[in-house]
């Protein structure tokens, strides 16, 4: 089925493929209509600061994609991954995203999670890491690299999840409160769960079986060879009988190229 012209999806209630067969005009401007909320958050997007703007923000994003001499191509694959995974959540609307895109410190990788997630239907807090990158040599196929990559996805929020270090939740909070709006009644719900989260790992008691995560991936690979929903809900199984986390959602978006994205931001600026 479609999500929006040039993405399908076949979904699943425990997990959802995306492939994005073409940059379409409709996905170009749901990019346009999201980016400064996605980027720096609500109340900015509507900010009258010309810092905020649409024209600005593209242009930080491409400083902090191009303007790095060390940024590596799987730098910028991860940007890219992260950004369209950001943009389907926001289409999708089962979460409230609570953490920007955007370091808001500097120009360099994010601290802590990628997202923080909010599901309104069962006020539940859900923490998300995102993969991205292309097949690999002993990976056969685009299945293969696809449960690569959201099996990175889990060992790293398997060790974040159980780990004592508490900058990770400070890190979380500062960023839902900058982030999310003062006029989301939402707002208060989240910064209570995150404030949860981090007194328990001032006690050492956080343990990644208590949390709900979204694992989620972006497979830069040849729309042509698609992945199959079967190997995937054969890995989301093995995951869910693994017992690490509390619940788990399993969303896997395939493009064939990442360059493309950035060539539309690029132009946009």
């Amino acid at each position: 089925m479609y999500l929006i012209q040039g993405v399908t999806k076949e979904e699943n209630s425990d997990y959802v493929l995306y492939f994005i067969e073409n940059l379409s005009d409709e996905l170009k401007e749901e990019i346009r209509n999201r980016l400064v909320a996605v980027c720096y958050g609500a109340d900015q997007a509507q900010s009258a600061l010309k810092i905020y703007s649409y024209k600005e923000t593209v242009k930080e994003f491409v400083k902090r994609y191009k303007n790095n001499s060390s940024i590596s191509e799987d730098r910028k694959k991860g940007m890219i991954g992260e950004l369209l995974v950001h943009v389907i959540l926001e289409l999708e609307g089962r979460f409230t995203t609570a953490s920007p895109f955007f370091n808001m410190e500097e120009r360099s990788f994010k601290k802590g999670y990628d997202l923080a997630l909010f599901e309104g239907a069962t006020n539940e807090l859900w923490i998300a890491e995102v993969k991205s990158g292309k097949i690999q040599k002993n990976q056969k196929d685009a299945s293969s690299a696809a449960v690569g990559l959201i099996n990175t996805a889990k060992n790293d929020l398997k060790m974040r999840l159980n780990d004592t270090n508490t900058s990770l939740w400070l890190n979380a909070l500062n960023a839902a409160k900058v982030f999310m709006s003062d006029n989301n009644n939402q707002k208060e719900v989240v910064m209570k769960l995150l404030g949860q989260c981090a007194d328990d790992a001032v006690e050492e008691n956080n343990s990644s079986n208590s949390f709900n995560v979204v694992l989620s991936a972006t497979l830069f690979h040849n729309i042509s060879e698609r992945m199959e929903a079967a190997r995937i809900e054969k890995k989301y199984f093995r995951i869910i009988g693994e017992k690490l986390f509390k619940k788990v959602f399993i969303m896997i978006i395939q493009k064939e190229t990442f360059e493309a994205v950035f060539d539309f931001l690029e132009s946009e600026g």
